[in-house]
């Protein structure tokens, strides 16, 4: 099926991203749209020509024709020899009438010559014409198909980058989610021996013999650890707590130390203070 200019001005593609540019491509379209114009016009003009050959070729060969078929033109009158004549006149009005004769052979050939090279001319150029044409119109579709044919194999290539991109997300998404578990499992599991340690405070603060530097040490430790976000049933034991003897010992205040618990141990960074578990899907 030929390709006409408005199938390429009609033709439409998706648009995804990392294609061609729009504008260009209007653009080229656009310019193959007009060659094929001037390809058919050419064409058209071409065709013209070979009708207008063709029309005197055949004006000719019915003059040709005529001409064959038409009777003879009647012989000149010659003036009769008179009966007296000599021999010389005689010879001399038969060579005349042998020239005329010859004359009128040389114009029939020349006729016929005449005819015969136009017929061949207008052949030749209606042969040419039409390869000329036929010539044109196959690179004009050649191209064509060539435009639409990358234009479509630069769209599969994008859908498929775009399926690949959606995969590595997925992929990304699901190593992520199971990162996250982990981490939600091993916080859990911190946070539940942290619970354990924090029941044995009232121990460490009824001991009298512990001195007031370590009872604030493993206290501050406590309390830190009973910063993160706990989730467990409440002891419904009451501490006791005895207030430590003072003495007179001037007692210098013990280097504060990072716990357990003061410590990153994820990797991830630290928790907001209104972190959830239940809000990790």
């Amino acid at each position: 099926m030929a390709i006409t200019s408005g199938d390429i001005h009609n033709q439409s593609f998706s648009i995804d991203r990392k294609g061609y540019n729009v504008d260009e491509v209007d653009v080229f379209l656009e310019h193959v749209a007009n060659e094929i114009d001037l390809l058919n016009e050419q064409i058209d003009q071409l065709s013209s020509q070979v009708n207008d050959l063709g029309a005197a070729l055949q004006q000719r060969e019915e003059e040709l024709a005529a001409a064959q078929s038409a009777p003879a033109a009647p012989a000149e009158e010659s003036t009769p020899l008179p009966a007296n004549a000599t021999p010389d006149e005689k010879d001399e009005r038969i060579a005349e009438l042998e020239r005329k004769l010859e004359e009128r052979k040389l114009d029939d050939n020349a006729i016929a010559k005449a005819l015969i090279t136009a017929q061949r001319s207008g052949e030749e150029v209606i042969a040419k014409a039409k390869s000329d044409a036929e010539g044109m119109r196959r690179d004009a579709e050649e191209e064509a198909r060539r435009i639409l044919a990358k234009a479509n194999g630069e769209k599969q290539r994008i859908l498929e980058s775009i399926d690949s991109l959606q995969k590595d997300r997925e992929d990304v998404r699901a190593e992520y989610q199971t990162l996250l578990r982990g981490f939600i499992n091993s916080a859990t599991k911190t946070l539940s021996e942290i619970g354990g340690e924090s029941i044995a405070v009232s121990s460490y603060a009824g001991d009298s013999s512990l001195g007031f530097s370590e009872a604030e040490e493993s206290t501050g430790r406590v309390a830190a650890r009973a910063q993160a976000p706990v989730r467990r049933e409440v002891s419904s034991a009451v501490a006791t707590y005895t207030t430590p003897q003072v003495n007179s010992t001037v007692v210098s205040p013990a280097t504060p130390r990072p716990s357990k618990i003061e410590k990153d141990l994820s990797g991830y960074g630290d928790a907001d203070d209104n972190f959830e578990f239940e809000d990790v899907e």
